[in-house]
Formats: C-alpha cells, structure tokens, sequence
C-alpha cells in the first residue's frame, strides 16, 4: 500500500530556523519503506512550510510513522503542526506522460 504523510508547519517567526533544520534531516533519512520525501515552501505564505513522506508499507497506522511523529516532536517548537496521512487511490496513478491510467 502507498500512502503519504504530510507534515505542515505554520511558523512563528522566519521559516528559515525550521527550513535549515528539516533540511539537515532530509540529508540523512534512511527509513525502510520511505519512498520520497519533499520539503515545500508556500507560494503566498512565507512562514508555511510542509514535509512529504511517501510511503510503500502495509502497516498504516492512523497517527502516522514513528518518523513522522519524532519529527514533529522535534519541530513543534518553532510554530502550529498539522499532521495527516493520505491513502494514495490504487486503481489509477498520473504517469510521466500526464494521462491517468489504471494500474
């Protein structure tokens, strides 16, 4: 099963703090069954930041993966988290060429 965790962090101040931090994360992550990770910056908010942990894993919990909970342990000072996990649709995925097609 693939499913995606997305971690979203609204900062207090400058987003730069918590950006430097995950970013230092990012270069050592080595989790069984994390497929990608991305870091994003909002378009229009400069103090939002979010964390994209896909995931190739059977054992779905609802609160998430022991990763994503340390993370958020870890960062949680810096401002507001939101947290939640998406179950990615099995029957149809967007290819490379832009079509849906079922799998």
């Amino acid at each position: 099963m693939e499913w995606i965790e997305i971690i979203i962090l609204r900062a207090a101040g400058s987003a730069e703090q918590p950006l430097d931090y995950l970013r230092q994360i990012l270069k050592s992550l080595m989790e069984p069954g994390l497929m990608k990770a991305d870091l994003l910056k909002h378009a229009a908010i400069p103090g939002d930041i979010a964390l994209a942990l896909r995931w190739q894993k059977e054992n779905l919990r609802i609160w998430g993966s022991e990763l994503a909970q340390q993370i958020i342990h870890e960062i949680s000072s810096f401002g507001l988290i939101d947290h939640s996990i998406w179950i990615i649709d099995p029957i149809t995925t967007k290819k490379n060429d832009n079509t849906l097609q079922p799998l």
